[in-house]
């Protein structure tokens, strides 16, 4: 038996058998590309610590909210609002996305081995929502994300829920054809017993663009709420 042949030969077999999967793993990823529209959300295993808990019990919306100042607290903030699009643009060693909410555009490295505390800041206008680096895992891109600026969490989808600087994200983003789930895990010891899920559903917009947000501090802040309100927002609690 010639076993340098035999071993060369099941080289090129595997080769072969895996060049197809790898084709069609990049055929399921550029699935992510596009533009889409929240189309329902869900949240699961959502148990506070006593400190996450009466931080949201002393929540209030019209003062609380930095997005009052437009500014926004989290991705998952951002994600949670329902009608502004997303879009997903992939290039070879870095993903695009982009929120029509507040204007944001974010840019997260994909490279093996790198780690999100060594990435830059994902969205440099906003260096609170922290670093991310991705990676794929077939053809799902997973985005892990640290360095989060404590402060609120969520106002829309689970309202009241602060972070602390100690939270950390993994980010999953699912293809499946006109649809894609972006599952996130946060992981929050001064808030949360145990890491807390929420996934989004999209569907994608065939012909979707994404507009110009323009906030403007000045008309969207609570004032317009109650006309006895302080002219300047009261800072954020916790920060």
């Amino acid at each position: 038996m010639n076993l340098p042949r035999l071993v060369a030969g099941c080289g090129v077999a595997a080769l072969l058998v895996s060049m197809p999967v790898l084709a069609y793993a990049q055929e399921k990823r550029a699935e992510l590309q596009g533009v889409w529209i929240v189309d329902g959300t869900k949240t699961e295993n959502l148990k506070l610590t006593p400190e996450g808990a009466a931080a949201r019990a002393r929540y209030d919306h019209l003062h609380d909210d930095p997005a009052m100042r437009c500014i926004p607290a989290t991705f998952k903030r951002v994600m949670h609002t329902p009608s502004p699009p997303i879009e997903v643009k992939l290039h070879g060693d870095y993903a695009e996305i982009n929120y029509e909410f507040m204007d944001i555009h974010r840019r997260v490295p994909i490279k093996a081995g790198l780690a999100a505390k060594d990435a830059p800041y994902t969205v440099p206008q906003f260096p609170h929502l922290g670093r991310s680096a991705g990676r794929w895992e077939g053809d799902t891109l997973v985005i892990e994300s640290t360095d989060l600026k404590a402060g609120l969490l969520d106002s829309l989808g689970d309202p009241g829920l602060w972070q602390s600087d100690q939270m950390q994200t993994v980010e999953r983003f699912v293809p499946n054809g006109n649809r894609m789930q972006v599952i996130v895990r946060m992981t929050d010891p001064v808030n949360f017993l145990e890491p807390v899920t929420t996934t989004f559903n999209y569907l994608k917009l065939p012909d979707g663009q994404l507009l110009t947000w323009d906030c403007v501090p000045e008309e969207a802040g609570y004032e317009r709420f109650n006309e006895n309100a302080p002219k300047q927002p009261l800072p954020i609690r916790g920060q």
